[in-house]
């Protein structure tokens, strides 16, 4: 136990996971480290935990996001994000209603891993109050509209009903993180690079972009633009220190190398579906723009469309396209002008409507001119 509260103190989180993974000690030490007196303990066991690599250690975590401290309530929030069980849905729904920013937009982002569709850092207060107190005085029917209503599609809704009548008691899935521990990265020239710089975010002052720019876009992305509106340079500062000590430190080749072994060891092979053959076949900027997530839920002949106005496959059969009449109108030209103005309008139709289907439309709103460009460039047909 004192190595382990050493090793934390000093901010070796990366170490303290190493070990836990290779003793039961040291497990256990860094297991009751979630409950050490000092705060500073708690939050980097809890970051450590993540270094861990072990899914079975959510039921522990989940008592840490009712801690005193905010900084032990973010790790908490962050490290549940990072397994994403279904056993911790009532949890992050509760992590929603936080006073810190930070620990909502992490809970929201660990519900968007698990019950994808709603913006969950856009809930209401009254529609969580009602999803945590297991909607009071509703039947299933009722229970079934509301949460349509939150965006959610119905083969989510059927997995949420379906997790609920367990009492969201599910077995944890040790293979669940293997993907993202062995996941390789997209390597980018430096000028595609400064091409896919994060979006500004609408009402932020330049000098509050800079400093949020020091953030890796995944966790610039799920922190609400209505927050960031309200930073001054100062605030968006102490912000982001704040935020970067929560963020795990890089783990070092050759551990990373250890970590993947030791959870390879229960990984439980797949036969690739074919939806899985078509999304791999998709441009990997085609991928990043709609999101795994959206990709996940359409059909073979959806995705077979979506690849193909992508130019990556040729169309099965050469039925031959009917000539465009001049002068003729896209019907959802009006559509799009009375939604979103004409400079989106003239941009979003030129953009194929199956992509069009996993975007949601205030998300639409939000886009500047710029984003929305960009996100038509990506999905051109290359040649």
């Amino acid at each position: 136990m004192a190595k382990t509260r050493s090793l934390l103190l000093d901010f070796e989180t990366d170490e303290v996971g190493r070990l836990a993974r290779e003793k039961k000690t040291e497990r256990k030490a860094l297991l009751n480290a979630f409950s050490d007196p000092s705060d500073i303990v708690r939050e980097r066991a809890l970051i450590a935990a993540v270094d861990l690599a072990d899914p079975t250690v959510v039921a522990d975590i989940v008592r840490a996001l009712s801690d005193d401290v905010a900084d032990v309530r973010i790790a908490a929030a962050q490290a549940l994000a990072f397994y994403h069980q279904p056993r911790t849905v009532p949890d992050l729904i509760k992590g929603l209603k936080d006073d810190s920013t930070w620990v909502r937009s992490h809970c929201a982002v660990g519900l968007s891993k698990l019950l994808n569709g709603p913006i969950w850092a856009r809930i209401s207060s009254d529609d969580v109050e009602k999803i945590v107190d297991d909607f009071p005085d509703m039947g299933e029917e009722d229970i079934n509209r509301f949460l349509t209503g939150l965006k959610m599609k119905p083969s989510v809704v059927d997995r949420f009903m379906n997790w609920r009548s367990q009492g969201f008691d599910i077995e944890v899935d040790v293979s669940s993180i293997v993907e993202e521990l062995e996941g390789a990265p997209i390597l980018l020239s430096e000028a595609a690079a400064e091409k896919l710089e994060a979006p500004k975010v609408v009402g932020v002052s330049d000098d509050v972009e800079v400093i949020l720019s020091e953030l890796p876009d995944e966790i610039r992305e799920t922190l609400p633009p209505e927050d960031l509106r309200r930073l001054t340079p100062a605030s968006a500062r102490e912000l982001v220190q704040k935020l970067k000590v929560s963020i795990p430190s890089e783990p070092k080749k050759k551990k990373k190398a250890v970590k993947v072994r030791k959870v390879k060891k229960v990984r439980k092979k797949k036969k690739p579906t074919a939806q899985d053959d078509l999304i791999e076949k998709l441009p990997a900027e085609v991928r990043k723009e709609v999101g795994d997530e959206t990709l996940a839920t359409l059909s073979v002949e959806e995705l077979e469309a979506l690849l193909s106005s992508t130019g990556e496959i040729e169309p099965e059969e050469t039925a031959v396209e009917p000539e465009p009449i001049e002068g003729a109108v896209d019907p959802r030209m009006q559509e799009f002008v009375d939604k979103y103005g004409e400079e989106k309008a003239e941009l979003l139709i030129s953009i194929p409507e199956v992509m069009l289907e996993g975007i949601p439309e205030d998300q639409i709103q939000e886009m500047d001119l710029e984003t929305l460009k960009g996100l038509t460039q990506a999905l051109e047909p290359r040649e």
